[in-house]
Formats: C-alpha cells, sequence, structure tokens
C-alpha cells in the first residue's frame, strides 16, 4: 500500500456514506474520525490492523498514517483541524493509546454524528458552525473515554520518523541520502524501507508530497511560478511535468477548474 502525506484539506467536514472505498496508508494535519454506523470494518493507524464493529468509533490524531479497506457497511466520516476550540491541547499533544473506542455511540451520540453531516451538507452561513459544534460535542462525549498518552513520550517507529522528517522538510531540496544523515539511518536503509514497508520510492514521495502543497496553494491566488518553488520544485519545467503526470492535468487548468470552489 503506497503512502501519501495530505495537505489539502481545509475547514470542517462530515460525510455519511453507505459504504467506503478502499483508502490507502496517508497522513494529514487534520484530525480524522470513522464511525462504523453500520458494521464490519477493517482499518489501520501507523501500520497496525484494527477490525471494527458496528458501533466502533476509530480516532487518527494529526500526522499519524492511517488506512482503510473498502466496505459495504453504512459509516460516518469527520474531517476536522487540530485547532478546534477546547480541544486544541488535546490533538496538540497526546496520541491514542488504543485508536478504536468499541460500541462507543449510543443513541444520542448517533443522532450528534447525523446532525453534524446534516449541517455540514448545507450553504447557510452558519452551517460549518453548527457542523463544529456537534463535532464538538462528539469529542465531548467520546474523547473521555480514549486512554491517551504524551505525544513527546511516544516511541515513535522508523517510519512514522521519516514521514514526519519529509513532510517538515520537504519543500528543501532534500535527498535521499540527506534524510539518512539527519535521521541516522544508512541511505540503503531508508531506500528499503520506502520500497518494502511504504512501497513508494523516495522520490516519487516527495514529489508527492510537493504537488499536494502546490494543489492546495493553486485554490488561491499566488502566481503558478511562486507556487512551483514554494512547493519545493527546483524548476517551472520540473513542476509542470510533475503535476500533470499526476493529475492529468496541468497547474493551469487545475486552477481553473477547482481555484473558486477552494476544494477538491
Amino acid at each position: 500500500m503506497s503512502i501519501v502525506y495530505e495537505t489539502k484539506w481545509t475547514g470542517i467536514h462530515a460525510w455519511q456514506r453507505a459504504g467506503a472505498k478502499y483508502m490507502p496508508q496517508h497522513a494529514h494535519d487534520y484530525v480524522e474520525v470513522l464511525y462504523a454506523r453500520g458494521g464490519a470494518w477493517t482499518v489501520y493507524l501507523n501500520f497496525k490492523e484494527y477490525r471494527l464493529q458496528k458501533g466502533d468509533v476509530f480516532f487518527a490524531f494529526p500526522g499519524q498514517v492511517h488506512a482503510h479497506e473498502a466496505t459495504a457497511h453504512e459509516n460516518i466520516a469527520l474531517l476536522f483541524p487540530k485547532d478546534l476550540p477546547a480541544y486544541d491541547s488535546v490533538f496538540e499533544h497526546y496520541i491514542p493509546q488504543d485508536p478504536v473506542l468499541r460500541g462507543a455511540v449510543d443513541a444520542k451520540t448517533d443522532t450528534m454524528f447525523l446532525e453534524a453531516v446534516r449541517a455540514n451538507s448545507l450553504t447557510t452561513a452558519y452551517a460549518k458552525g453548527v457542523a463544529g459544534g456537534y463535532i464538538a460535542l462528539i469529542l465531548g462525549k467520546l474523547l473521555p473515554q480514549l486512554s491517551l498518552c504524551d505525544a513527546a513520550e511516544h516511541a515513535a517507529s522508523k517510519e512514522e520518523k521519516l514521514i514526519k522528517y519529509c513532510a517538515a522538510h520537504y519543500k528543501e531540496q532534500i535527498t535521499l541520502t540527506s534524510v539518512a544523515q539527519a535521521l541516522h539511518y544508512s541511505p540503503t536503509h531508508l531506500s528499503h524501507l520506502f520500497k518494502n514497508k511504504l512501497q513508494i520510492n523516495f522520490a516519487k514521495f516527495i514529489t508527492l508530497l510537493r504537488i499536494e502543497e502546490a494543489k492546495k496553494m493553486l485554490r488561491g491566488e499566488k502566481p503558478i511560478t511562486q507556487i512551483a518553488f514554494d512547493a519545493g520544485f527546483a524548476s517551472m519545467r520540473t513542476f509542470n511535468q510533475a503535476f500533470k503526470a499526476v493529475m492529468h492535468m496541468t497547474p493551469g487548468q487545475y486552477r481553473e477548474k477547482y481555484g473558486k470552489r477552494g476544494s477538491v
């Protein structure tokens, strides 16, 4: 399963789905909550497998690598920024010891999930605020049931260290050798780690990080030439080639299609 560090999200999102497609290993600087409302679902956190049953809730805190298998069962997904009022210190300084709450959703909490989805679907001026309010209520009910540990004391795996370092430095002209030196591993070891664990080579991983950042900036008004360099590309030619290879459109076409809508 390949991996990508997503940077595209903005705002609050809540979706109710009849099922879900396979989602590869990924990470982002948002909080993700998955509620298995209809039945069994297999999810992953930091490459460890968890099997959800109806009523279970899964948490992925910012920066944690996670994925899920396809499911034909109904589910609800919440995605929101880590600086959500009243909970920012939780998501900034802690991580779950176990990311799954078993049978945690009672009738009232289920209604809160549904109301968050309903509010998120509206286009009124206060809709996102209402959705955020319901998410805050859900967190108030569920977070006390979640065993948390100090993120600073968490013994990060090699994969976590690697992904987080790349996510922090991809805008620089980093190489496999420079990353290996920074993390005190050999380049050969990191190359094998990318190939065997992350199933993607280093160059492609860094390119995907840069493209995700460029996509976010392309939804704004910054000149495309400046975006290329700000995202870490060495030249416009390299940026255009890489962007088109991944997105099947030029950066200009992407801006024309998504710029005003601000979404993907």
